[in-house]
């Protein structure tokens, strides 16, 4: 089994737009059948290819850290629904992960031992991101995205929510918690501040926002009190080498706590 320090957060992606039909056919080859089910119930090819290469590239990510093929991961679903390892190997299940996707892109997270989420979406421009504000964004934060420019506004609110979905599948409830319950803002060194009163202390959570491509962000949210070291693997059908990558925004560190190595 792979080894890796239980405070770095590894991070896989693909720009599944990019990839062409034999790449997608063989990341098909790995699926189980009840993902091949889930998958088949989607309405539009688009949605379909990328949640076949999103579950493969979980698979993947998996194998490269342990000597498990991807076709040989079993899973187990909770009551609200958040995934995790399903085997009686302990060193397993100590991996815990996270898969996000979104219209032609596609992530997951791994580390080790504590609850970990991902959350990517694509940059849309479109009026109705306003009404999305309005009803999941905070009073705070809204008022913050009236003040951002035209220009900024719709960023800032991909950038919120994100890191809202990626806490809320950390923590388990998904979908079934409530956005309006946590809040963010970027202070003027563009640190991430969080807080969450009715569901957890704010000191027991990291985060972190990249952007992997123009359009798009990706929001890691993570538990632990120290800031972890994130690893990001770009993906296009090969595993690759991990690459150090710095977060656009993420935590501040606290007085008096270093990073953890």
């Amino acid at each position: 089994m792979a080894i890796f320090n239980e405070f770095d957060v590894y991070i896989w992606y693909c720009v599944t737009e990019l990839l062409d039909g034999n790449a997608v056919s063989a990341a098909n080859s790995h699926l189980s059948i009840r993902e091949k089910g889930r998958r088949d119930r989607l309405r539009f090819e688009a949605d379909r290819r990328d949640f076949t290469v999103a579950h493969d590239l979980l698979r993947q990510a998996l194998s490269s850290c342990a000597d498990l093929s991807p076709s040989d991961w079993q899973f187990s679903i909770d009551t609200h629904g958040k995934p995790s390892i399903d085997s009686n190997d302990l060193r397993l299940r100590d991996l815990s992960f996270s898969i996000s996707h979104t219209r032609g892109f596609v992530a997951c997270a791994i580390t080790k031992k504590v609850p970990i989420g991902i959350d990517v979406e694509q940059v849309d421009q479109s009026p109705k991101m306003q009404e999305i504000a309005d009803r999941y964004l905070t009073a705070e934060e809204v008022q913050r995205l009236r003040n951002c420019s035209n220009e900024v506004r719709n960023v800032r609110l991909l950038e919120f929510w994100t890191l809202k979905e990626a806490f809320l599948k950390a923590v388990g409830i998904g979908h079934f918690g409530s956005p309006t319950e946590i809040s963010f803002h970027f202070d003027e060194h563009n640190n991430i501040e969080f807080s969450a009163p009715t569901i957890a202390s704010p000191q027991d959570w990291q985060f972190a926002l990249f952007q992997p491509a123009p359009n798009v962000r990706m929001s890691i949210a993570i538990a632990g009190s120290l800031p972890p070291r994130y690893f990001v693997h770009p993906y296009d059908g090969r595993m690759t080498g991990p690459l150090l990558a710095t977060p656009s925004k993420q935590s501040a560190a606290r007085p008096g706590r270093g990073l953890a190595l």
